[in-house]
């Protein structure tokens, strides 16, 4: 495979670590700012409770999917310095199909980051 196709590659997977990273950091911040609004509330309701306990649990399972995503781009990035010092491998094609599996995974956790940090800030403009 061309070395400047897995040099993109690899360019690629950085971003994306980078970016999952910096979503990922954001999590606990989100997790203190919805305690920190229920400590205050003197009267909470089984309502606002199950859903506060939803959030979390959404919370908490994004920040799972992102830590294997991480996993899965590490081993990619391995993968892809070994081919660019491989010259010429015959089985390129599984390169740049493992690269586009990886991209919609990523695309897929980038969404389900973006709808639960929504659902966050709808609930909370909703219960301040």
């Amino acid at each position: 495979m061309d070395t400047r196709i897995v040099d993109l590659f690899i360019k690629e997977n950085d971003a994306w670590d980078d970016m999952i990273t910096r979503q990922k950091s954001e999590i606990p911040t989100l997790e203190k700012m919805l305690s920190d609004v229920i400590m205050e509330r003197k009267n909470i309701g089984e309502d606002t409770l199950a859903n506060v306990s939803f959030l979390k649990k959404e919370m908490s399972n994004q920040e799972v999917h992102m830590g294997a995503l991480k996993e899965e781009l590490a081993k990619q990035q391995h993968y892809l310095v070994k081919e660019k010092k491989a010259d010429g491998d015959k089985f390129a094609i599984n390169t740049v199909s493992s690269q586009n599996i990886l991209r919609e995974r990523i695309r897929s956790v980038e969404r389900t980051f973006i709808e639960l940090k929504c659902n966050f800030l709808n609930y909370m403009a909703t219960i301040l």
